[in-house]
């Protein structure tokens, strides 16, 4: 593609970046739905240690002895078991977001393997569950005194660093799974290019985040059956596998200008996955023998 290409006006840019993520959208729901069973597999057994770590968690800061101690022993530990059989889940949704055939034997397979970047991914984000559970409650009392007693604004300021601290590093980890299945980089690798992803990325992250959380609220609705863990990792794959392109694009044209480089052909870069995909009718997800 060259470089010298026309320039976007600022209607068809818009246009082209909201197309690329309704697409993304419509990838993802096919692909959760074509893969329903696979996911239900995964999700299941990673709901029902939700729960058991739930229980465990509740227990633990119920040891008045324990204190805080206790809630974070429960927590890192749930956190840890968390990110190794979610971080097994990874070539899975790699294989989906290239419209190829998950195995449940692959993700049993890959569990030994995502032991050690399972659990720096359960730090990380134990650090970031602990840091909501007990710093903004801490630093609240500072600024807002239970017993009535005049606050000290310095804890409004803290907690307001820590809370977006929290935001922004959730919203750059998110993508550590994805960066290692398609890119199989090691885990510190992993974690700089997810910051940097979402530094160059802020409002698609944001995007892919809602759409995760909405994941969440069916897969607590739903008992884990419909969305969960699985359903989040097939997300985030074919999100950050559709960005890329806009790399392998910037790759190939090194001398735009910045201006240029903002103007990204979305409708050419995803043409391809668009044929594969192919037109699906909603028809086709229940009947798709009529198709």
């Amino acid at each position: 593609m060259s470089s010298e290409s026309p320039a976007i006006d600022g209607k068809k840019k818009k246009h082209y970046i909201v197309a690329m993520f309704g697409f993304f959208l419509k990838k993802n729901l096919c692909d959760v739905w074509d893969n329903m069973l696979h996911t239900i597999l995964i999700n299941l057994p990673m709901m029902l240690l939700f729960v058991l770590g739930y229980f465990f968690c509740a227990r633990m800061s119920g040891i008045q002895s324990l204190g805080n101690t206790g809630i974070m022993i429960s927590v890192t530990v749930c956190c840890l078991i968390w990110g190794i059989l979610y971080l097994a889940e990874g070539e899975n949704a790699a294989k989906i977001s290239r419209y190829e055939g998950p195995r449940y034997k692959l993700f049993l397979k890959q569990i030994l393997p995502s032991i050690k970047d399972g659990i720096l991914l359960g730090l990380c984000a134990s650090i970031l569950i602990l840091a909501v559970l007990i710093s903004l409650p801490y630093y609240f009392k500072i600024w807002h005194p239970m017993d009535g007693s005049e606050g000290n604004w310095v804890g409004l300021l803290m907690m307001s660093c820590v809370f977006w601290v929290v935001v922004i590093a959730s919203l750059a980890i998110q993508w550590i799974l994805p960066v290692r299945s398609l890119m199989h980089n090691s885990f510190r690798k992993c974690l700089k290019k997810s910051f940097i992803i979402f530094f160059d990325n802020p409002i698609f992250s944001l995007g892919v985040a809602l759409v995760n959380i909405a994941n969440i609220l069916i897969s607590f609705v739903s008992l884990g059956i419909l969305n969960g863990p699985a359903t989040t990792a097939i997300t985030l794959t074919n999100a950050l596998r559709l960005r890329l392109y806009k790399y392998d694009w910037l790759e190939i044209n090194p001398g735009l200008t910045k201006a240029q480089r903002k103007e990204v052909p979305w409708e050419e870069l995803i043409a391809k996955d668009k044929e594969m995909l192919g037109p699906r009718r909603l028809r086709s997800f229940l009947f798709p023998w009529k198709d």
